[in-house]
């Protein structure tokens, strides 16, 4: 059986929160009421600046997008998804997230992929995920798993990205899991993990993605990371 989060009145529950420059800001479950918001977020940001969606101008192709969507929404309804808020004047706004899933060893995704860029890009995650074993790694028979890291662009800078990666930790432990893993594509992210105390376990670089047949240039400076971090 795979896990299913329970969903009751306690959610949704608060996994962080701080104050800065007279703003509080607070990461919290992200309640089903605000997953029509967080898309917006995902496809406004994650397809136009997210390093391999880039490279294949994603967001030019409206059936990429448009199965993204399906893709993400399918994530979000399983209400692992962490939310970072900006609570200011009274008011609360959806500012960046971190679409989250638990898995169990041995289960495999049934993703519906369509569009061409999207596939490239699918395939590039698939083929780093694939390159390392994290259930061995960490010891686990369950991760907390992620399928997209993003805050808006006018909120970036102020570490949102790290804080969300942070709350991984409580969110985890309350359900048991001790550890989370996830492929990380572009610098910006790979740093925001480091900082948060994950560790690269495999790196997949552009050529070697071009080597297993998808279409990427030979490039062994640009890499994709499988990056890690187990709960205590």
């Amino acid at each position: 059986m795979g896990f299913k989060r329970v969903w009751d009145s306690s959610c949704p529950r608060v996994w962080d929160k701080w104050e800065s420059n007279g703003t509080t800001w607070v990461i919290r479950d992200l309640p089903p009421e605000d997953d029509e918001e967080a898309l917006r977020i995902l496809v406004e940001n994650l397809c136009v600046d997210e390093a391999l969606c880039q490279l294949h101008n994603l967001k030019e192709d409206q059936l990429s997008i448009d199965s993204l969507k399906k893709f993400w929404r399918g994530y979000l309804s399983k209400r692992m998804t962490l939310a970072c808020y900006e609570e200011k004047n009274g008011k609360s706004k959806l500012v960046a997230l971190n679409v989250c899933l638990v898995i169990c060893e041995g289960e495999k995704a049934d993703d519906v992929i369509e569009g061409e860029p999207w596939k490239i890009v699918y395939g590039a995650l698939k083929v780093a995920q694939e390159s390392v074993d994290a259930f061995k790694y960490l010891g686990l028979d369950k991760i907390l798993y992620a399928r997209g890291l993003v805050v808006d662009r006018e909120y970036r800078g102020a570490k949102l990205g790290s804080r969300i990666l942070e709350a991984r930790k409580p969110l985890s432990l309350y359900h048991g899991i001790k550890g989370t893993s996830a492929v990380f594509t572009g610098p910006a992210s790979q740093v925001s993990a480091a900082r948060a105390g994950f560790e690269t376990i495999s790196t997949v670089t552009l050529k070697q993605l071009a080597e297993s047949g998808l279409n990427y240039p030979k490039d062994e400076t640009r890499s994709l990371k499988v990056m890690v971090k187990k709960f205590e």
